[in-house]
């Protein structure tokens, strides 16, 4: 394993990103020519290995690959931003290296990843988009007419080509190197003991918090310097950038409840008089068609609750909820071949159990079936005792439709009968118990309904209300000071958002700060205010702080090294009182005090990284398996920053030997490959200088 080992050495800490290359297949064509389009223009969003990268070029790229999902949020859009943009890295990194190594594909391999046995990832996803299959025959018969297609396939199959070429040129590069990887015998059988061999021990626990402060004496701040100094790459920090802010939500005001619900009354008159309940419906509604046939199973709720109650011509409504007014109008019933019924359910699991388990499981379930049938409310029961899906609403399992394998284990008891109520006995399958209570009997009914949905949105009048509102603070405060006098006098919540990156998306609540963002890192200076329109509210802002991009300076990590060195002259208290002591591990417990605590682990391996109700203590565990004779102790060592542990071996159990080892050969070399992989293709994208400024338009 020297090269795994030689390559975890030079890494160190750092964080290795498996790149998507796939996610942008029509990006490759263009951004591997050596005239890319990307490049060159006045407006760039940064510079990539010494190009520049044009801010059009890039949004178009983001717009191309957003067009699919139709209406996107803010968040999903600044992801495929960033993934964009690391895609660009990526690509780059392994162009250039590319071009170095002269690394080909030949003619009978492209071949072979477009339409033979082996068909790339990237084409694959091609073929299935565009053809719906990737049948080799329907492959050829699609290339064999390619030249027939609209311009725009032609060109996402041209792209698609050249980036499984691309991805088939790296994955040859990264093989050069991973799979030179091999394990040998002794590793496998040395991970086959650590997965499987393991030790009973005993262990003493001290935490660190039976230390006091007083024990150890006050933290200076020549120690906090010294730290900070020994340690500064554990403190570096991004540039970022801090604010105050105060928010106008826009929401509807009471003069604009009022219209809406008025509004609303009016089209409850007119649906409950129209004798076109389709045109009048879809004339008026806000959202979906208006008007449908629905089996019962797919009712809107406020229908599908009441239908047993309902009759032709009826109205239910006008319901608000989160904002959305809401009618519905039963317009007809329509018979239907299928059958229809509502149930709750309350289930326990018998799954894998012995007979005599099952027995208690039956009695139980008869318990709660004599409760439920003497009038106790059944929805409270299944709350209490059902194992399985609907639980948490009483068991209320909605309208199902026979044949449904949702229900197919009740089916006979909903469907048998054609009463309201619970059914008498248990219904019992191989792997559970059911009480079924039949809350609608079984019907034979499509029901016809007419829907109008409108939302409550605020009036015109009151978005320029607030606007002006915000407006009026925005003028009236060019300073911190001025911001905060303002705050003050009228009595406004202040909000903060600190240490804002220039890639963050949100600001504390809200989720759609960019163009906040892009105004820190881009116009403003501290001290700054200003007013934005975020669709739901406006929001004023000052400009408050900065920190520059660095190590933490002493005020900022002073607490964060102060617990650190804290725990640090914790440790060494206990370990110099532990290794005062003498004994087993009970006699040293004893004589340290009611802090240390016993505790025992019957089968600890040692691919184990914790002890139980201790932490994270790999050295530890290392060390007691270099123990050989029960009544052997480790030194005392650190637990995960909580506290301090000395392990006593009680005994130790040796795997059986196995024939075959292969399964542990393979997996050793498989995660070698991805380490290998993985470090690789990071360290090849470390090279490329990166200068990002997408901040200054997104």
């Amino acid at each position: 394993m020297a090269i795994i080992n030689t390559l975890r050495e030079k890494m160190g800490k750092l964080l290795v990103v498996v790149v998507g290359f796939s996610i942008l297949a029509f990006v490759l064509t263009d951004f591997l020519s050596q005239n890319s389009s990307l490049f060159g223009n006045s407006r760039n969003v940064g510079v990539i290995d010494g190009e520049e990268v044009s801010q059009e070029v890039f949004a178009t790229y983001v717009q191309n690959a957003t067009a699919g999902y139709g209406a996107t949020t803010p968040q999903f859009t600044q992801l495929i931003r960033d993934n964009i943009w690391n895609s660009m890295i990526a690509n780059t990194a392994y162009a250039n290296k590319l071009n170095e190594l002269g690394l080909e594909i030949g003619n009978n391999e492209r071949v072979d990843m477009v339409q033979g046995k082996n068909i790339s990832q990237s084409m694959n996803d091609f073929f299935m988009r565009n053809l719906g299959s990737n049948d080799v025959q329907s492959i050829k018969n699609f290339l064999s007419q390619l030249n027939l297609y609209d311009p725009r396939v032609q060109a996402a199959f041209a792209n698609a080509e050249q980036q499984a070429m691309f991805e088939r040129t790296i994955e040859k590069f990264e093989n050069m190197l991973a799979k030179t990887e091999y394990a040998t015998l002794a590793d496998a059988q040395k991970a086959y003991q650590e997965q499987l061999a393991f030790a009973n021990v005993d262990y003493l626990y001290v935490p660190y918090a039976t230390v006091t402060d007083a024990q150890i004496g006050e933290i200076t701040d020549a120690e906090i310097r010294s730290y900070l100094s020994d340690n500064a790459d554990d403190f570096k920090v991004d540039e970022t950038r801090d604010i105050d802010y105060v928010s106008f939500p826009v929401i509807p005001s009471s003069e604009d409840s009022a219209g809406y619900l008025a509004d609303v009354e009016s089209y409850k008159r007119q649906l409950m008089s129209s004798d076109n309940d389709s045109t009048y419906a879809s004339s008026i509604t806000e959202q979906g068609v208006g008007f449908a046939t629905y089996d019962p199973t797919a009712l809107p709720l406020q229908i599908a609750d009441n239908l047993s109650s309902l009759k032709v011509g009826d109205v239910v409504g006008p319901e608000l909820t989160n904002g959305i007014y809401t009618l519905h109008k039963l317009s007809g019933i329509v018979p239907t071949d299928s059958e229809f019924a509502r149930a709750s359910q309350i289930v326990f699991n018998t799954a894998g159990m012995s007979a005599a388990e099952v027995v208690g499981v039956r009695q139980t379930a008869n318990s709660v079936l004599r409760r439920a049938r003497n009038g106790e409310s059944f929805g409270d029961l299944a709350r209490e005792f059902s194992q399985g899906a609907y639980n948490n609403v009483g068991g209320d399992m909605g309208w199902i439709k026979k044949g449904d394998t949702k229900s197919a284990d009740i089916e006979s008891a909903v469907f048998g009968t054609t009463r309201k109520g619970i059914v008498r006995r248990l219904v019992e399958t191989s792997n559970n118990i059911y009480i079924v209570n039949v809350t609608e009997p079984k019907i034979k009914n499509r029901y016809k309904v007419a829907q109008i949905i409108v939302e409550l949105t605020p009036s015109q009048s009151t978005i320029d209300m607030v606007y002006r509102q915000a407006g009026l603070f925005a003028s009236n405060a060019k300073s911190i000071n001025q911001f905060d006098d303002y705050v003050s006098e009228n009595g406004y919540t202040r909000f903060s958002g600190v240490e804002i990156d220039r890639n963050a998306i949100s600001i504390g609540r809200m989720n759609n700060a960019r163009q906040i963002v892009s105004w820190l890192y881009g116009e403003a200076s501290i001290g700054d205010v200003k007013d934005f329109d975020l669709d739901t509210e406006y929001v004023v802002a000052v400009y408050r702080n900065k920190t520059d991009e660095g190590t933490k300076s002493i005020d900022a990590a002073r607490s964060e090294i102060t617990e650190i060195l804290k725990k640090e002259k914790k440790a060494e208290y206990i370990m110099a009182k532990l290794n005062g002591l003498s004994g087993s591990i009970s006699e040293m417990a004893k004589s340290y005090g009611n802090e240390a605590i016993l505790l025992n682990n019957p089968s600890l391996k040692l691919a184990d990284n914790s002890l139980p109700n201790a932490g994270i203590a790999p050295e530890a565990i290392g060390a007691t398996f270099a123990l050989n004779n029960a009544g052997e102790k480790t030194a005392p060592y650190k637990v995960d920053n909580q506290g301090v542990v000395v392990v006593e071996l009680k005994s130790k159990s040796a795997a059986s030997e196995i024939g075959d080892y292969t399964s542990y050969e393979n997996q050793l070399i498989q995660e070698a490959y991805n380490i290998i992989k993985n470090a690789l293709r990071q360290s090849v994208i470390d090279r490329v200088e990166v200068v990002d400024e997408r901040y200054k338009f997104y």
